[in-house]
């Protein structure tokens, strides 16, 4: 049986320029694992608290190494305990959401490393899900081709439009349609005299566009080759707690001021005009009977995604599936900070029959492909990981084709 034998860390940088850190876990039987920590520009008020990254890493090779040292690397529940225990806050404002969860999860990859199992078999096995011997279920992508809100500098509100391939197609198809319509909008941009500068996740972020101008350009543009409401849909993260100003939401570019019903008619319009299939934070977080009655209104249509509402957090989530405040949850391990909360999150969410999502961060490295595991080990149903284009994009999306040609090949033969 391996121990750790050592975990050190040091300063990385990440897509928004910005410093991040990396951790190494190494076993005495020489099994490594390396994990770097992304961050949201867009953030839940309640997620795990980040520490400034030299502090973060100092604490990562000094307490935390000389705590773990000859722990048992197999054993995540009982490594991620130890860090709760050791940071003894809600938030993980003693230790830090990214040195914690820099550390949890780089100690399952080096314990897959160690089995010599793929990380998606080993979280399978974590996580108590049998893979199935043949059609291994990959989550379908989400594609945020048009960029706004926190993402972009472009007095867009609303902070994604994304594109999203029927569940029908396979996976390595669905990457297909959204590769194809990231560049059908980028050549519709073009010829309508925009320029085609990207967001922080590679979308485009043109100016002077309306939310109702975004979508009517996503469905001009894919139209092309796709047809809207079958082969392909759309999805909005509305990130409207960015927006909220006292009890009013402020979209400054349609010179709207709304109430919480204001708004809801807003997106009832919407709903009817475009093949929408995805609504994510539709409401500020704590504007609960906004979410319920929504959820109520079209919870039946579409997905009610919750993200800042929920923010991957246990405890949180049970009261949201109790009051039915959304049907489909976003899940980002650095909200919650270990591996063993962001399972036992899944897990709820599963059994309350919701939609789960794994994803990504705008601030984020091309080396950190965890999430694409993930999403595969637990049969997340979607993926988000913004366009297909720029390097920490795509590595979540390749990591998925690796595993998507190797199944197939392993079924094949």
């Amino acid at each position: 049986m391996p121990k750790i034998k050592a975990i050190t860390c040091h300063k990385f940088v990440n897509s928004r320029g910005d410093w991040t850190l990396g951790t190494k876990v190494l076993l005495d039987d020489g099994s490594i694992g390396v994990q770097t920590i992304p961050e949201g520009a867009s953030k839940g008020e309640n997620e795990a608290q980040y520490l400034p990254i030299n502090k973060a890493v100092d604490i990562v090779s000094s307490a935390i190494n000389d705590v773990l040292e000859g722990s048992d690397p197999y054993d995540q529940s009982a490594i991620d305990q130890v860090l709760l225990d050791m940071d003894g806050t809600d938030n993980k404002k003693h230790l830090g959401g990214n040195s914690i969860l820099s550390v949890s999860l780089a100690v399952a990859k080096a314990s897959a490393s160690s089995k010599k199992q793929e990380l998606y078999q080993y979280l399978a096995d974590l996580y108590g899900n049998k893979l199935p011997q043949d059609n291994l279920k990959l989550p379908t992508p989400l594609f945020n081709i048009l960029n706004g809100g926190k993402h972009a500098n472009n007095g867009l509100s609303f902070q994604e439009f994304m594109v999203i391939p029927s569940p029908s197609f396979s996976y390595n198809e669905a990457l297909a349609v959204g590769i194809s319509s990231y560049h059908l909008l980028k050549k519709k941009l073009l010829e309508e005299g925009y320029e085609v500068d990207v967001g922080d996740e590679g979308g485009f972020a043109p100016n002077n566009f309306t939310v109702k101008k975004a979508l009517d350009f996503l469905r001009d543009a894919v139209s092309e080759k796709y047809k809207p409401g079958i082969d392909i849909f759309f999805g909005i993260d509305v990130a409207s707690g960015s927006f909220r100003f006292g009890d009013k939401y402020i979209i400054k570019e349609e010179k709207l001021k709304l109430t919480d019903g204001g708004l809801e008619s807003y997106y009832l319009d919407l709903i009817k005009k475009y093949e929408l299939m995805y609504i994510e934070d539709p409401f500020y977080e704590k504007d609960l009977p906004a979410w319920k009655k929504f959820t109520q209104l079209v919870g039946n249509k579409l997905l009610v995604v919750g993200d800042d509402l929920v923010v991957t957090n246990p405890h949180i989530l049970k009261h949201a599936i109790t009051q039915k405040l959304a049907n489909a949850v976003i899940v980002k391990p650095n909200q919650e900070g270990t591996l063993t909360e962001t399972l036992e999150f899944i897990k709820l969410a599963q059994q309350a029959k919701m939609t789960v999502i794994i994803s990504h961060r705008s601030g984020d490295t091309a080396e950190d492909t965890f999430i694409a595991d993930l999403a595969v080990a637990v049969g997340a149903d979607f993926i988000k990981s913004g366009a297909p284009a720029r390097g920490e994009r795509v590595a979540k999306y390749n990591r998925l084709l690796d595993i998507f040609y190797a199944e197939s090949v392993r079924t094949a033969g």
